[in-house]
């Protein structure tokens, strides 16, 4: 006996779907595909996370969106905008600036060996010769470094990647701890707070291809910046710094009042599917299907947006009717990295929308992204350019 079809409401876009009598009402055919993805809520988040947006809520508008930086240069800048400027960090001689440029402009110390003497030592490093050109490691003659432990101190491995720079730190003037204890320490604070998912703000974003969202995973490289920072996250300049970090983070990377309430967060979501609705019923070469929208474009490409892979916030787009290329996990189909720009905070409606009408018209899309324009080039030879 076949199933009789009764209607429904989409849960995304509250239109009617069809699904079989014994059926839960779930989605539309527009909808079904992306449904779970870009849902928030705000047990999901880390804990520092979630407290920020709970607490804080009145004023986190207030601040600005803070970049995450992706080299030391911008490490350096960011934290001198955070901490005082007098700031002179633990067993250091010199303010932070300088202490940075002292130690980053001396020549680059090489571990050679280290002679364990019972509870002393000697370290054996030479430096590089700064008239050597550039690319040569010429090596001056050999120094040394005689060291004595204390009852919790461990002999230094020479092949400990943090050891030639604290020699530097403290060879350059630019600190005056003993460098084994300089390790030691910076070692401790990367343990309790630098690690890959210090800045981690909700781990089940993006579950499904594993793209979580987080603030920063490039950490600071030279010791002295991880010092700074991991002060900061520990509280030992106030909770000033800390606060105005972690703010512009949330603010950078996530809309956080997405995880304040369902009513908040539902209502621009919904009216997004129903915009995303409407353009597919009004444009026919927008396709839905199980496994996303197909898109036939001007070109005679055909595009489907994935369901199970998003980049920067929007589905992953193939083109159908290109033949395979080969691939470790095997023959896949070509794919265009089409996304929105980096923290939109448009719903997901609107980017799957301005991401089918974009593709629709393709030609004209790809006079501004060429990665496009090569896949119009395979329909279009090039003369449309």
């Amino acid at each position: 006996m076949r199933d009789m079809l009764i209607e429904a409401t989409c849960k995304s876009c509250d239109g009617p779907r069809k699904i079989s009598h014994n059926g839960s009402v779930g989605y539309c055919e527009v909808c079904g595909p992306y449904a779970n993805r870009d849902v928030h809520k705000i047990e999901n988040l880390t804990p520092w996370a979630r407290a920020m947006i709970v607490q804080e809520r009145a004023i986190l508008d207030d601040v600005e969106p803070i970049r995450p930086p992706n080299n030391d240069s911008q490490w350096l800048k960011l934290l001198q905008q955070l901490i005082p400027s007098d700031y002179l960090p633990m067993g250091g001689n010199l303010p932070l600036e300088v202490a940075y440029e002292a130690i980053r402009n001396y020549p680059r110390v090489e571990i050679q060996r280290v002679v364990e003497h019972g509870d002393s030592g000697t370290i054996f490093y030479s430096t590089e010769n700064p008239d050597a050109d550039d690319g040569d490691y010429i090596p001056q003659k050999p120094n040394e470094w005689d060291y004595q432990l204390d009852d919790e101190d461990e002999h230094p491995c020479q092949y400990d990647e943090y050891l030639p720079e604290a020699l530097v730190e403290n060879i350059s003037g630019a600190f005056s701890n003993d460098p084994i204890k300089r390790v030691s320490y910076i070692k401790n604070l990367c343990k309790r707070v630098l690690y890959y998912d210090t800045f981690l703000i909700d781990p089940s974003y993006g579950i499904l291809d594993g793209n979580q969202r987080r603030w920063c995973s490039i950490l600071p490289e030279r010791m002295i910046l991880r010092q700074a920072l991991a002060e900061i996250l520990l509280g030992h300049h106030g909770q000033e710094p800390l606060w105005r970090l972690r703010a512009g983070a949330i603010n950078d990377t996530v809309y956080w009042k997405n995880y304040l309430s369902t009513v908040e967060w539902e209502e621009p979501r919904k009216k997004s599917f129903q915009y995303l609705r409407q353009i597919v019923e009004a444009n026919p070469e927008i396709i839905p299907t199980p496994k996303g929208l197909v898109i036939k474009g001007e070109s005679g490409a055909n595009y489907l947006l994935q369901t199970k892979r998003f980049n920067e916030g929007a589905p992953t787009t193939v083109v159908l009717n290109l033949p395979s290329v080969s691939s470790q996990t095997g023959p896949t189909k070509q794919s265009v990295c089409i996304h929105m720009e980096p923290g939109c905070k448009l719903p997901l409606g609107d980017r799957i929308a301005a991401l089918a009408l974009a593709l629709f018209n393709d030609i004209k899309t790809a006079r501004r992204i060429e990665e496009l324009a090569v896949i119009v080039d395979k329909f279009q030879g090039q003369g449309w350019r």
